[in-house]
């Protein structure tokens, strides 16, 4: 699975790909230790990766994880429909996503989304 992330990477992950691995990894992870990776990552990146996943395959994984979180979360999938993301930082939360689970390596530095100018 980590050769399909490195070449993600090259390519720039699309939905398709990225779904069917953040689908694979909350599939294989115990619930306790998904729900202590879940709490321990930042809203914004637990939303992204959670966004490429159907909304009726991410209501087991909000019911793992604390009430707050689960609405903050919620609330960052909403957001990124306002927010200028580019495919290259998506597929970087994506990947910071997947390092969590060891399915990829770290990436260096902060995410910054710049929000959409309004008119």
């Amino acid at each position: 699975m980590r050769d399909q992330v490195e070449a993600g990477k090259r390519a720039g992950l699309h939905a398709g790909l990225s779904g069917t691995l953040i689908r694979g990894c909350l599939g294989e992870t115990d619930p306790t230790s998904l729900q202590n990776i879940l709490m321990r990552m930042p809203d914004k990146v637990c939303a992204v990766g959670l966004a490429t996943l159907a909304p009726e395959e991410r209501d087991p994984v909000y019911a793992l994880i604390a009430p707050q979180k689960a609405s903050r979360v919620k609330e960052e999938i909403r957001l990124e429909a306002l927010r200028r993301t580019t495919p290259l930082m998506h597929g970087r939360i994506i990947r910071e996503f997947l390092s969590y689970f060891g399915k990829a390596r770290k990436t260096g530095g902060s995410i910054w989304i710049r929000p959409k100018k309004r008119s």
